[in-house]
């Protein structure tokens, strides 16, 4: 029995030593591991800041193109005092091109409030739907700021009445 004793002390012996060495090798690899991490580390940290900078820059050139964009803004949407007479021309050749009339478009000009002055618009309109949904498309695609804010509608046999509610505003 001895010689069996003998053998598998030796073999204990060696999965001793066997599961030594690993966890040595396990150590080693994570020391260079992080040896490695701490060298790229400030490259890393580098290249985030390289990151953030451009960011941080490109948001800064969108700032500093914001006082431009909010005047080309105005120029294209807010109608002018003296734009507004071109504005009501506008909009009765809308309503010409239509084959629409409008024989009493009240216009209510209200208190400025930031600078901008609204002018609310109210009239009424007797067609076709075809005519009335054109014109509701021609007015929305005007570049002026004016909004329609209700239209209500009612039928009698093939003529629709529509009571339009609008609003622009006027700048300076």
């Amino acid at each position: 029995m001895r010689p069996y004793r003998i053998t598998l002390m030796s073999l204990l012996v060696l999965v001793a030593v066997a599961a030594a060495v690993l966890l040595l090798s396990l150590g080693w690899g994570a020391s260079q591991d992080l040896r490695r991490q701490g060298r790229g580390d400030p490259q890393a940290a580098l290249r985030r800041q390289e990151q953030e900078l451009a960011q941080t820059a490109a948001e800064h050139k969108e700032w500093q193109r914001l006082p431009e964009d909010l005047r080309r803004f105005r120029e294209r949407t807010i109608i002018t005092l003296d734009g507004f007479a071109r504005f009501r021309r506008d909009l009765n050749l809308c309503l010409d091109d239509n084959n629409l009339r409008a024989p009493n478009i009240s216009f209510n000009f209200q208190q400025r409030q930031n600078g901008l002055q609204p002018v609310a618009m109210q009239f009424s309109l007797n067609g076709p739907y075809r005519s009335l949904k054109k014109f509701i498309y021609d007015m929305e695609r005007k570049p002026q700021m004016a909004f329609i804010r209700s239209v209500d509608m009612s039928a009698s046999g093939d003529a629709v009445n529509a009571h339009f509610s609008m609003e622009a505003y006027l700048g300076d």
